[in-house]
């Protein structure tokens, strides 16, 4: 007796090792479609960050007479608000100065980085005694001022001025 059985269909070995072939490729996708959802974060936080700095150095430009009040103001987070007219005011002249405008710029500035959840500095420029740079940090990198000195050591090599590994900050040379 020579029987020759053929078989029919798909063995359930065979339909558990698809599911879990399919299931590691489901896996592998859903990690990638995470990890571009986190560089879209990170390239929306740095954008917001150089759109900011941008704006902060041209106010700095434009008012050169309010530099070193750019620098004291934006390190101590104070402001100024009596520079604009109040809205719907009539007849309202602002006593408003280059020092007062510099603080005025602040408070906008500071306000955006606020809602941001940013933190902004201005200090020298690493390795350099004439140049200031902007300093704008995000998520867990922190920028923190005490009195005069700012600490930027979380952010950028404090030799050689290079970003640090997983640093979340940004740095753009001012005047």
């Amino acid at each position: 007796m020579n029987m020759k059985s053929k078989q029919n269909g798909v063995g359930l070995i065979e339909v558990l090792v698809a599911l879990v072939l399919l299931a590691i490729g489901v896996l592998g996708f859903s990690l990638l479609q995470l990890r571009a959802i986190d560089a879209a974060q990170e390239a929306t936080e740095r954008t917001m960050a150089m759109s900011l700095a941008r704006d902060l150095a041209e106010r700095m430009r434009i008012n050169r007479l309010g530099f070193s009040t750019y620098k004291q103001a934006i390190n101590a987070n104070k402001s100024e608000t009596g520079c604009i007219a109040p809205p719907q005011t009539t007849n309202y002249r602002p006593n408003c100065n280059a020092v007062k405008m510099a603080k005025h710029d602040v408070a906008e500035i500071l306000a955006k980085a606020n809602l941001s959840g940013q933190t902004i500095a201005i200090s020298n420029c690493i390795q350099s005694k004439t140049l200031n740079c902007i300093y704008i940090s995000w998520g867990k990198t922190t920028i923190k001022v005490t009195g005069t000195n700012v600490d930027t050591s979380s952010c950028v090599n404090q030799t050689t001025g290079t970003y640090l590994a997983d640093s979340k900050c940004l740095v753009m040379e001012a005047f």
